[in-house]
């Protein structure tokens, strides 16, 4: 029986990337929309429609501007007053089970209970229901032990999304 056991560390830096890249496709719209009114303006040959059109433009910035700013300190704190996620954690996954270890925790679950893993080209999302997950970074796995992990999960028949790479 094959035994994979990483020690990670998120930090604040790989929390705020991970957050950002995940919300990117909902961020995009804003700008897409100044730059859709600043097009539409230059092409208006009307004063009035102009105007209106650049006072949307910038309204839309400022608004795009303020939601940067917010999810910024919103993630800050999350982040900050989450101390479980700030530990070094050590994962250790066999076919039956997933063990983790904090400094100021330890336990595990098995993977009947898992209710689904995604995998993107950085992490191991394992959600434990669908509000609560189990970050892993997969910069702290060798190819071999990511390998290894994506057989597990498969042999588990778990809900999962996982690369092909």
């Amino acid at each position: 029986m094959k035994m994979i056991t990483v020690k990670t560390h998120i930090t604040f830096k790989d929390f705020l990337i991970f957050n950002i890249k995940n919300s990117l496709s909902r961020l995009i719209v804003f700008p897409l929309l100044v730059l859709l009114f600043f097009v539409l303006k230059q092409c208006m040959d009307g004063s009035s429609e102009r105007d209106i059109l650049q006072s949307a433009s910038l309204w839309f910035a400022v608004l795009f501007l303020f939601i940067v700013i917010r999810s910024f300190f919103r993630l800050r704190f999350v982040f900050h007053s989450n101390k479980k996620i700030q530990e070094s954690i050590s994962y250790t996954f066999t076919h039956e089970k997933i063990r983790t270890e904090g400094e100021t925790f330890d336990g595990d679950f098995t993977w009947s209970t898992v209710h689904k893993v995604k995998e993107n080209r950085d992490w191991f999302l394992i959600y434990q229901s669908t509000q609560t997950m189990n970050m892993v970074p997969k910069k702290y796995f060798s190819k071999e032990q990511i390998s290894e992990l994506r057989t597990i999960i498969k042999s588990n028949h778990v809900k999962a999304k996982l690369r092909n790479d």
